[in-house]
Parts: structure tokens; C-alpha cells; sequence
């Protein structure tokens, strides 16, 4: 190894010391003074009660396990915000390979019973921002081939679209939670503009209090929600007993 490259090698491990001494002093400067994490882990069982509609006991188990609440309600969203007070973070349980193909499977199945089986018939495709690893796993089951659609400036001088597919093929969206209905009609029309066509959407939980289902039918696209989330049960959790966070849970949000 030359000079140079020890030179580098040695500039950068001072720089990750450097930030990683940067990011401890700054957490727990956070801790000393009380600034509160974002959300309060709710209790799985409290939760699992607002869920009872959930009909598939591993879905409800890893979804109750999976929902933070805050007091005051916050915005929340990609292109048009929304005030909510209870998050389902299905992202950070998707982490786990079992729990990710736990809810990967229940969406594909979903989608095998209203549409058949796509096979090379569709692709599949997931927003950026959104459940990529369900998403990614849903294709593989369904075996069709899989996009990642961008809805910000992309990489590649813009171009919205990763992954190979042929103009005037099919693509189902597919995500774990729909709500914002301007980000998924931007989606859509991202695939649309390459001559990819879109008409449906699976989701394994809709936000009742958002938009989704309007927003893609004044586009032509159907919205297919296996379970919903209804106003009472997010006032239910909202309001129930005081949620306390879990001891070693660093994945609040």
C-alpha cells in the first residue's frame, strides 16, 4: 500500500471516530436534557384489542408490536403533510427476515385472491419511501419481476424507475400501509409516463384518515386493503391507557 492510500485510509477511520463521537455526545445530551423520542411504543396488548379485526394471529401479533403513539398529533407524509397521533411502523418490523415474510406472504395471498396468479403476466412495484422489503419479498412469491418507483429527484439525470420492464406491461403497486393519496398518484404517474400500466394498488393496511382510496380512483386506480385502520380504534389508542416505552426498544419513531 502506498502513501496515499494509508493517507486516506488513515483520514477516514478519524472521520467516522469523529462522527460517531459526534452522534453519542449528541444523544445523550438529548437524554440529559429530556427531549422526549419521537412516539411512545404502545403496549402489544392494548394494541392487539384495537386490532381484533386483524384476522391472521401473526399479522396481528407483529403489527401490534408495532404501533407508537404521540399525545399531540404530528405531521406526517411526503408531499401533503397529515396531523396523526399513531404510527405503524411495519418498515422497522419488516427488519426481522421472519416477520417480513410473515407479511409478505399474508400481501401476497391478498393479491393471488383478487386478481390470480400474476406470474410474468405483471411486475410489481413499491415506492421508494416505502415497504421496499415486503414489497421486494411479495414479488418474489408472486414471481414477477420487481420495480422501485422514485418520487424525488432521481439518481439517473431523473428517471423515476429502477428495475427492467418492457412499455404497455402491467404493474400492482403493492406497499404494507397506504394513507397519502398525492404520493401514490405521483407514483403512478411516474410508471405511466414510461408506458407502464397501472390500475391496481395492495395494501396490507389502509389509514382511514387519509386520502388513498379517492386519490387513486380519481386516477383509474383501485385500491385493495386487506384490513383497515378506522378512526375509533386510532382514538382508542390515542386515548387508552398512558403508552410507556418497551425497556431496550431503540426503534421508536
Amino acid at each position: 500500500m502506498d502513501v496515499m492510500s494509508i493517507t486516506f485510509t488513515v483520514s477516514g477511520l478519524l472521520v467516522a471516530v469523529w462522527a460517531l463521537r459526534l452522534q453519542s455526545r449528541s444523544y445523550r445530551l438529548q437524554r440529559e436534557q429530556g427531549i422526549p423520542l419521537p412516539g411512545q411504543h404502545l403496549d402489544p396488548e392494548e394494541a392487539s384489542q384495537a386490532l381484533e379485526e386483524v384476522d391472521e394471529d401473526p399479522v396481528r401479533a407483529i403489527a401490534s408490536d408495532a404501533i407508537f403513539v404521540e399525545h399531540e398529533k404530528k405531521a406526517v407524509g411526503y408531499i401533503k403533510k397529515q396531523p396523526i397521533g399513531v404510527y405503524l411502523d411495519l418498515h422497522s418490523a419488516s427488519c426481522d427476515p421472519r416477520k417480513r415474510t410473515t407479511l409478505a406472504t399474508s400481501l401476497a395471498a391478498f393479491v393471488r385472491a383478487e386478481l390470480g396468479e400474476p406470474g410474468k403476466r405483471n411486475l410489481v412495484a413499491t415506492p421508494r419511501e416505502g415497504n421496499l422489503l415486503v414489497g421486494a419479498e411479495v414479488a418474489a412469491l408472486l414471481r414477477c419481476e420487481y420495480l422501485m418507483i422514485r418520487t424525488v429527484t432521481a439518481p439517473r439525470f431523473g428517471y423515476p424507475i429502477e428495475g427492467s420492464f418492457t412499455p404497455g406491461t402491467t404493474a400492482i403497486m403493492v406497499d404494507d400501509l397506504c394513507m397519502e393519496g398525492a404520493f401514490l398518484q405521483r407514483c403512478v404517474r411516474n410508471m405511466r409516463r414510461y408506458g407502464i400500466n397501472v390500475s391496481n394498488c395492495f395494501c396490507l393496511f389502509e389509514r382511514l384518515d387519509g386520502d388513498s382510496r379517492e386519490a387513486l380512483a380519481s386516477i383509474s386506480v383501485q385500491l385493495h386493503a386487506k384490513y383497515q385502520i378506522d378512526d375509533d380504534m386510532l382514538k382508542l389508542m390515542r386515548e387508552g391507557s398512558e403508552p410507556a416505552a418497551l425497556p431496550g426498544r431503540t426503534d421508536l419513531r
